[in-house]
């Protein structure tokens, strides 16, 4: 699979396997009975711009273009980008939106600051 993603995604280097994220023969049974459509694998892409491309525009092979996502590290010190709640990150997240430095109903990058002298986002 490495393979295939280098040869078709021009100027993409992965130096390791690619790593499924789930047993491959239980997937292909899955897949036959119909249960998915499709797995998923983890992999390194080398170099920030590169992987920065493949995040955007996603990743081909065998002819089809694939979404790529970041990896993110889970844990209860991790904080979400939607909700500011602890433990989890957005994808996982069921919550609306709450503004990191005021609680406000939108997301803290939205954040606009009416204090005066505030060094937060204006």
């Amino acid at each position: 699979m490495r393979e295939e993603f280098e040869a078709q995604n021009k100027g993409i280097a992965i130096p390791t396997q690619v790593q499924w994220l789930a047993n491959p023969s239980t997937m292909g049974e899955r897949r036959q009975n119909g249960e998915i459509a499709a797995s998923s694998g983890a992999f390194v892409i080398l170099g920030s711009k590169m992987a920065e491309s493949a995040i955007k525009k996603g990743i081909e092979a065998a002819g089809v273009w694939y979404p790529v996502e970041a990896f993110r590290n889970v844990g209860p010190d991790i904080r979400c980008e939607l909700c500011c709640g602890w433990g989890y990150i957005e994808n996982k997240c069921g919550n609306k939106p709450k503004c990191g430095y005021c609680s406000g109903n939108y997301r803290t990058s939205d954040h606009m600051c009416n204090v005066v002298g505030c060094t937060a986002r204006q």
